[in-house]
């Protein structure tokens, strides 16, 4: 195994079978953006496939499907952009469906800035939402994403364990539930920490100043990205 030390500047070997390429979203060309959107580092091998009617949580969409390989990876990370029904309207959506590092290349920032660029080429390209599904014990994705801008509303299960601390610190959920964010701006992400576990997140690209702009903004610096 090479030293871990990743870097970021399109240097990946882009394979599609024929007739993929160019990827267009609408009428642009995103083709030279992929590895930006796939959070892919130097040295990786990128391939982008089409697949139909995808089974997503809005029902079964198509799906431009990224697939990234590298050394440092234990398995292919696996981008889907996915196009959803959402208030009558039609958003753009990227699942990240896996990541997996492997275990000696872990704790080195590499996930981290994998999301941030994800996240800032995701944004410009008017996208609404990333979604994930974060780890569960023993993994510890559930604790580290939230800190880098994934939130979700805390499930009524956990919430219940949590409640007589909550009372404690004098934190009242509201009729919608309480948020894993709204625990981290009030100081009491311990709790989310003690009692939380793997579920279903987004990392909101709604506004350059949404909550999850702001964590990852706070966490990486992209060098002006």
């Amino acid at each position: 195994m090479a030293a871990v030390n990743v870097s970021f500047s399109g240097d990946v070997e882009l394979r599609a079978a024929d007739g993929v390429l160019p990827i267009k979203i609408g009428d642009e060309d995103i083709t030279d953006r992929l590895w930006q959107l796939a959070g892919a580092f130097d040295g990786s091998i990128l391939t982008v496939k089409i697949k139909k009617r995808v089974p997503t949580q809005w029902g079964r969409s198509d799906a431009i499907v990224l697939s990234v390989e590298h050394e440092f990876l234990e398995r292919a990370m696996v981008r889907e952009i996915l196009s959803v029904p959402d208030q009558g309207a039609t958003i753009r959506v990227m699942h990240n469906v896996e990541f997996y590092l492997r275990k000696e290349c872990q704790g080195h920032g590499i996930g981290a800035y994998c999301l941030a660029y994800e996240a800032m080429a995701a944004f410009r390209l008017e996208f609404s939402k990333i979604v994930a599904n974060a780890a569960n014990h023993p993994d510890v994705g559930w604790k580290v994403w939230p800190r880098l801008g994934y939130d979700a509303i805390i499930e009524p299960d956990i919430l219940q364990k949590m409640r007589h601390e909550l009372a404690e610190r004098g934190v009242v959920p509201g009729p919608q539930g309480l948020r894993i964010s709204e625990l981290w701006d009030r100081g009491h992400f311990d709790l989310w920490e003690k009692y939380g576990t793997g579920c279903m997140m987004e990392f909101d690209l709604s506004s350059g100043q949404s909550w999850s702009m702001k964590q990852i903004r706070e966490r990486i610096d992209l060098g002006g990205q």
